[in-house]
């Protein structure tokens, strides 16, 4: 009981942690705070030959449109142009910067005051900055942004996500670049732990849940390395994550992962089959949508991923909660976990869908709640881990047990001596060979009732007799056997000799009844080269020579092969 007090202590220390540093980047990005700004689109029949000096001239003003939310988000291929202003000049001293957060494969042109020519901006290829943390592009305003200026940006949209501006001071940036860092190396490395010891306990248990929950991490660790840019300065990190390709392939086949890891988890064939027919519809979207990948890059894909992931969350988070309802705990444990990230999947699934404006941090606390529930699904699996030995455990004890004493069985008894022989090197090990006397004269007189009873009387007294490390197992009917290690001739006599006396000493009390019952026991010495069946058969000799002797005596053999001594009682 204690160890399961420490467990849950220990689980829910975990939960506690994680959402504390899950609400981190969160708060830190609420209490942020940078110079307000003014965006407008441009409306231009011809975005891609859009006359640069005529529109900083402002002959081109006519084409905007009234003010948006900071946010731009474009259609995959298209171009668009923007204008920046501020309703309250921005101070040239506090080094402030514009700042395009979650970038992702977008690419930026931008027209700042005090530049003739563009400044292009990208988080791969030729134009990446490595002075700035990969949440977002950085453009220097050397000037400020003085009343009456504006900033021009030109972009191609090489992504459906959308992107919140900021203009924030230099050291501002600087700040949230060194959190933003510590965060994600957090999330990141707990990520790769994780799925590096799901994939040793499939090789050491043979479970399928531990290799598809180890798929599960290993794409949800690529899904934000391609999405954050996290790998944008490794080589060919601009061919593998510059294009939507790669986050869509990864991200379908993460959520095929997740479904098949959690399914078998939870035994949805089996406990809710209903739900787990409607999972697969979510795996087939989401399979589609990572095969898809491979072959080509359409907007039918990333729809196809985004309902198949929404469409799984829903189902794992009702089938889960279904489960729990019922005391289950698997469904609690993907209960907990599951909810902050269906949460944070879902709202961030409908934002690429453009249902709403995103806020910027969002992105964070998805990999906040990936790190959250990877390690509330491994604590769950660790604790499944745990029941499955403990099963195999009783399985084994089961099998080598004798049901009607407690006692080893014959197979227990027989594995125990020949491990206490090869420890033993050959000597300086005894057993004794107990037979109960007289004992189907009790069975035909008093039934086998009285006789179980007897057995289990007389083997509790005989175990009392024995010290730790000593082994006990019935050997047959009225047999028994017992592994003396560590323990020469004379010692093991004395021992059998308190057993006989312990069975002799006092009468068998069953009811109503007072029976009187002794021990005849043969006790033989190891020798070098012995095997279980030579070492049982010298003292089943003995045995017959306290048998011969009259019953109720303890006889030896002694390790020369001739021999057998006799202490009667």
């Amino acid at each position: 009981m204690g160890m399961g007090i420490r467990r849950h202590r220990a689980y829910w220390s975990g939960v506690w942690l994680l959402l504390v540093l899950c609400a981190w980047p969160l708060a830190a990005a609420a209490t942020s705070a940078g110079f307000p700004l003014v965006l407008q689109p441009l409306e231009v029949a011809d975005a891609a030959g859009v006359d640069v000096a005529a529109l900083r001239a402002g002959r081109l003003d006519g084409g905007l449109k009234p003010a948006v939310a900071p946010v731009i988000q474009l259609r995959q291929g298209e171009v668009g142009w923007w204008r920046i202003t501020s309703p309250v000049p921005v101070p040239a001293a506090e080094r402030p910067q514009l700042l395009l957060r979650s970038p992702f494969v977008n690419r930026v042109q931008a027209w700042v005051p005090g530049r003739d020519g563009p400044v292009h901006a990208a988080l791969y290829g030729e134009h990446a900055a490595p002075t700035h943390a990969h949440r977002a592009l950085v453009i220097e305003l050397p000037q400020g942004l003085p009343a009456g200026a504006a900033v021009w940006l030109r972009m191609e949209g090489r992504s459906a996500l959308p992107m919140q501006l900021a203009i924030e001071p230099l050291a501002q940036v600087h700040r949230d670049d060194l959190a933003y860092v510590a965060w994600r190396t957090l999330v990141l490395s707990v990520l790769v732990l994780l799925a590096v010891l799901a994939f040793i306990f499939r090789i050491g248990t043979g479970e399928s849940s531990f290799a598809w929950f180890g798929g599960m991490l290993c794409f949800a660790v690529l899904y934000l390395v391609a999405v954050g840019g996290d790998a944008r300065l490794l080589p060919g990190a601009e061919y593998l994550f510059s294009t939507t390709r790669a986050h869509v392939l990864v991200g379908g086949f993460g959520v095929v992962c997740s479904n098949l890891f959690q399914r078998s988890y939870l035994d949805l064939p089996g406990k809710l089959p209903g739900i787990d027919r409607l999972l697969w519809l979510g795996t087939a979207l989401s399979a589609s949508c990572g095969i898809g990948a491979l072959v080509a890059s359409a907007r039918w894909q990333i729809l196809a991923g985004n309902l198949g992931l929404i469409l799984s969350s829903i189902l794992l988070l009702a089938g889960s909660t279904i489960l729990a309802l019922r005391g289950d705990r698997p469904g609690r444990v993907v209960m907990a976990s599951w909810l902050p990230l269906m949460v944070f999947t879902t709202l961030v699934a409908t934002g690429h869908m453009g249902l709403w404006d995103a806020p910027p941090w969002l992105a964070q606390g998805l990999a906040g709640s990936f790190a959250l529930a990877s390690l509330l699904l491994a604590i769950g699996l660790a604790d499944k881990l745990l029941e499955l030995r403990r099963d195999r455990d009783h399985a084994s004890a089961l099998a080598v047990a004798d049901k009607l004493t407690g006692l080893l069985n014959r197979s227990g008894i027989e594995a125990g001596l020949r491990q206490a022989l090869q420890a033993s090197g050959g000597g300086g090990l005894c057993i004794a060979f107990v037979d109960l006397d007289d004992f189907k004269p009790v069975n035909d007189e008093y039934g086998h009732g009285v006789g179980d009873q007897c057995l289990r009387i007389v083997s509790q007294r005989v175990r009392n007799q024995l010290r730790a490390g000593d082994l006990i197992g019935r050997y047959g009917g009225d047999e028994f056997l017992v592994v003396l290690p560590a323990t020469p001739l004379a010692e093991a006599l004395a021992v059998a000799e308190r057993m006989r006396v312990s069975v002799r000493g006092r009468p068998l009390t069953i009811d109503q009844l007072r029976l009187r019952a002794s021990l005849s026991i043969g006790v033989a010495e190891s020798m070098p080269g012995d095997t279980v069946e030579s070492l049982v058969e010298r003292a089943d000799a003995a045995l017959y020579v306290s048998k011969q002797g009259g019953r109720n005596r303890v006889s030896g053999a002694a390790r020369e092969e001739a021999g057998l001594a006799g202490a009667s009682a």
